[in-house]
């Protein structure tokens, strides 16, 4: 005879695997995808902390270039005055210069009345005793260095029997580069 087997409780064994196999699927599908999200907001979270870092981090250099900005201009500035008084003190050394041989080389019966230097230009006027030594003061304005075009003024004589001269002297373009 043969022996009977009882599929009932087979059944339900193969039963219990099957819904033990289909829970642990979705409840490791349901882990996975919660491990993903998890993992993924977590990346989200570090990705906004490395955002902020980095604006953070470009925010003190901007604030660093425009601290040495500021400072590279007051240096700049700095420099450009003392070019322009290094500039000035060049231009009155040789104005200096200029006058001092003027000075020199005028003839003893002349002497200056007005004497004036304005933009690039030398004008000045004076008194001779007598009528030769204007020749001379006519020689020494047309030698003084640096000076391009002598433009002599009216010679006249005065109601004490001087002469009155004048001259404008303008300076080359040496001169107005130093400027």
């Amino acid at each position: 005879m043969r022996r009977q087997v009882n599929l009932l409780c087979w059944r339900e064994q193969r039963r219990r695997a099957c819904l033990r196999l289909w829970g642990a699927m979705f409840i490791g599908i349901f882990l996975i995808t919660l491990a993903l999200i998890i993992a993924g907001r977590v990346r989200q979270s570090q990705q906004y902390t490395w955002l902020a870092l980095r604006q953070e981090s470009d925010q003190a250099v901007r604030q660093m270039l425009t601290q040495q900005e500021r400072r590279l201009h007051v240096e700049q500035a700095r420099a450009q005055v003392v070019k322009r008084r290094e500039r000035q003190r060049m231009l009155t050394l040789r104005w200096q210069t200029t006058l001092l041989t003027l000075a020199e080389k005028m003839p003893a019966q002349a002497w200056l009345t007005a004497l004036e230097w304005q933009d690039d230009a030398l004008r000045f006027a004076g008194l001779a005793n007598r009528f030769p030594t204007l020749a001379q003061i006519d020689l020494v304005a047309r030698s003084l260095p640096g000076f391009g075009t002598v433009t002599p003024g009216a010679t006249r004589r005065d109601e004490r029997g001087r002469w009155q001269f004048s001259y404008q002297l303008q300076t080359e373009a040496i001169d107005v580069e130093i400027r």
